[in-house]
């Protein structure tokens, strides 16, 4: 059965309306197959929290050395101290001195020592616990980009075939009726044809006049709406 110019177009429009969603559904998913927001902050505190714990280690390593340090000086000291070889009461009033001097160094410095274990540790917790929630994201991406490019896939196959259904119908369509769709289309946001609806325009709800009614179901010719301008379809 041939299908009148008003029904073409409706058909053509339907192939048309569903390309367009498909396109911008595309466009979101290519825009969606990138990091997220949540995964770069994610590896961003990650890569943070390692650094800070390289630094932690280093400074203890650093301390360690500090207090290796000290602890030999302290020994060179008391063993003159207590050698009995340095007899001058001045001497040796100064060597206990620098051996007080030592040790409180050591002092502080042990103390800095067990502030930065304990400031490691708990930020070697805190290592495992943004990694534990980096690698939760990255599977969850994963997982997400996985069904994305499958939905990509499936789009693209469903436009390529609506793309040779779009080029079919141009085909049998008189290139003055094209003319108007594509007029329409541009103008419409691509809804050109208005199905009637209990005798009304569909899209604006203007109710066309007898004679136009009468004339649209007998004869096989585009009719406006007299409101929205756009073609208008009952369906049989």
């Amino acid at each position: 059965m041939t299908m009148r110019r008003d029904e073409r177009l409706y058909e053509l429009q339907k192939v048309d309306l569903a390309l367009d969603a498909a396109r911008r559904r595309v466009r979101e998913i290519d825009a969606q197959l990138t990091d997220s927001e949540a995964l770069r902050a994610a590896r961003d505190a990650d890569r943070q929290l390692h650094d800070k714990l390289a630094h932690l280690h280093a400074r203890a390593k650093d301390l360690e050395l500090q207090l290796a340090t000290l602890d030999n000086k302290i020994r060179s000291v008391e063993d003159r101290l207590y050698s009995g070889a340095v007899k001058n009461p001045k001497e040796l009033s100064d060597l206990q001195k620098d051996a007080a001097s030592l040790r409180r160094q050591k002092s502080s410095a042990e103390d800095v020592l067990l502030e930065a274990i304990l400031d490691g540790e708990q930020t070697e917790q805190m290592v495992q616990a943004a990694h534990d929630e980096l690698a939760r994201l990255e599977d969850e991406w994963r997982s997400k980009q996985a069904a994305l490019l499958d939905e990509r896939a499936l789009l693209n196959g469903n436009a390529a075939t609506a793309e040779t259904e779009r080029a079919a119908l141009r085909a049998n369509a008189p290139p003055p009726d094209l003319a108007v769709y594509d007029r329409l289309r541009a103008k419409k946001h691509g809804t050109v044809v208005a199905l009637l609806d209990d005798g009304v325009c569909g899209v604006c709800g203007v109710q066309p006049s007898a004679n136009k009614l009468a004339h649209l179901r007998r004869d096989d010719e585009l009719f406006p709406c007299g409101n929205c301008e756009r073609i208008l379809l009952e369906m049989s």
